[in-house]
Formats: structure tokens, C-alpha cells, sequence
């Protein structure tokens, strides 16, 4: 029995619980036996790389967060620690440092729904259908819950929006709270998207202000491609094209629809002119 193996049958079982799954219910998801599940999360065989492949995509993680690595708590905080030494920003270092030690302390959240989609529009749309929301506003917090992450309250002051941090207990997320009701709802679904469309295996952090990709011309992991598609997910999440044009049929009015739907009157005003109703 090796180390490694006890490793990543650690890490294999700490996934299936997160989902709520017995070993027998793993084994059928993969077509293999109870033994077989047992004899891994025991560490007494290991996995081909096939194996972990599958086990991997069936349990709805990428295949090196079932790998062992003594440095991965460092390597989460060295990662964090970069992106703000990149903007000159030793104090919002420290915190985020901090951050994630807190975050990697807080239990695991079961995960109901496993959302495997290639596309931000897809990925909201089995989202929805999963927690069978058919009416506005959409709820938002049962449905990060309902995807195993987790809200954690942090004082960042201005300096950041969101943020998403991977860590083994699950996917833990931070909003700012100075932003409006509205604008924490768009930011949750954004970066909940990030966590959905795997946009990165540790973290995903989004600067403002002064310390913003546009003002600082980019930061280690910034992907414009990804911002472009968790604000694609949050929108067709927040706002569904078939709710928003059931809601525009009753009352057209902007202001009314944003209420409605509980997000920004701008943000409605772009649906609404994306999906080309006005």
C-alpha cells in the first residue's frame, strides 16, 4: 500500500461524499464494482491513468485534483500571493493568503447538482433545469449551494469583486459586500460560472478599481475569454431568454423587469437588447 495511493483514495472519497454518493452508488456511475471503489479509497490499489480519468470526470473534478501533492495548500496560497505582488498590492497579499488558510478550514457543502456543459449558456440552462427554477428571480443562494460551494464573508475593502477559491472541501466564493444588491447577485452568478465552466483548478480572483486587468494590464490568470463567458453564464442565469420574454409579454418596462428579476436596470437593459426583444 503506498502513500500515493492512500492519497488519492483519500481525495477520491472526500469527492463522492461531497456529492452525497455511497461507494455502491459510485460503482455504478462507473460500471465497476463496490470492491473495486473500496479496495481505491483505501489505497490498496491504485489507479491507471484511465481509471482516474474516468473517476475524475464521473465525480465532476478535474483529474489533478485527485493527484496528491504535499505542496498543494502552499501552492494555493503562493498562486493568490501572485496575483496581487503582480499589481503592487502587499497588503491584499497578505489577505488573500489568509483567505484561503480560513477557507480551506470550513467543512465540505454536499453538492446536489453536477453541471457538465461546454458552453456558459449551456451550463446555466441545466443548472436551471436541474433545480427546476420556473419563475423569477431566480435563487441564487440555493443554487450555489446546490453546486457544493460555499460563501464566505472577508473584508477586501474595494480592491476585489469576486472570488473563487478551490480548495478540498469545495469551491469556496467571496462577493463584496459594498456593491449593491443587485450587482452581488450578477457577481455571485459570475463567479459561481467560473467555478461551472472550471475556469481555473485553484482559484479565479476579479480585481477592481485600481488594481483591474484594464488598469493594470493584466494579472497572473487573467483570461478575458472566461470573464466574457461567466458574465455570459450569469446573465442567461439571472435572466432566462424564455422568463425574460414571458415577463417583457406582461410589462415591458425596464425598471419593473429589473425588480422582477432582482438585477441592475442596466444589466436587464442588455438582455433585453442581446436577446433582441427591443
Amino acid at each position: 500500500m503506498s502513500g500515493s495511493a492512500v492519497e488519492v483514495g483519500r481525495l477520491i472519497r472526500e469527492a463522492r461524499e461531497r456529492l452525497g454518493w455511497s461507494q455502491g452508488e459510485l460503482a455504478g456511475h462507473l460500471g465497476r464494482s463496490q470492491t473495486a471503489v473500496s479496495y481505491w479509497e483505501a489505497g490498496r490499489r491504485a489507479l491507471g491513468v484511465d481509471d482516474l480519468v474516468q473517476v475524475a470526470g464521473v465525480l465532476g473534478v478535474a483529474p489533478a485534483d485527485l493527484l496528491p501533492s504535499s505542496n498543494q495548500r502552499r501552492s494555493v496560497h503562493a498562486l493568490l500571493r501572485a496575483v496581487a505582488e503582480r499589481v503592487d498590492a502587499p497588503k491584499l497579499a497578505d489577505q488573500l493568503e489568509c483567505f484561503a488558510v480560513e477557507a480551506e478550514k470550513l467543512p465540505p457543502c454536499p453538492v446536489k447538482w453536477t453541471v457538465q456543459a461546454s458552453t456558459a449558456h449551456d451550463a446555466a440552462e441545466v443548472l436551471l433545469n436541474l433545480a427546476e427554477v420556473v419563475a423569477p428571480p431566480v435563487p441564487l443562494m440555493r443554487l450555489v449551494a446546490g453546486c457544493g460551494a460555499r460563501i464566505m464573508d472577508w473584508d477586501f475593502g474595494e480592491c476585489i469583486d469576486g472570488l473563487t477559491v478551490k480548495v478540498n472541501s469545495g469551491a469556496v466564493i467571496w462577493v463584496n459586500p459594498l456593491q449593491s444588491e443587485a450587482r452581488r447577485r450578477f457577481t455571485l452568478a459570475h463567479e459561481l460560472g467560473h467555478h461551472l465552466l472550471r475556469h481555473a483548478d485553484r482559484f479565479h480572483v476579479d480585481l477592481s478599481g485600481d488594481y483591474s486587468p484594464i488598469a493594470t494590464g493584466g494579472h497572473p490568470g487573467y483570461d478575458w475569454r472566461a470573464e466574457r463567458a461567466a458574465n455570459e453564464f450569469a446573465a442567461n442565469l439571472l435572466m432566462p431568454a424564455a422568463m425574460v420574454r414571458k415577463e417583457y409579454s406582461k410589462n415591458p418596462d425596464v425598471k419593473s423587469l429589473a425588480k422582477r428579476f432582482s438585477v441592475s436596470v442596466a444589466a436587464m437593459g442588455n438582455r433585453l437588447g442581446n436577446l433582441k426583444i427591443r
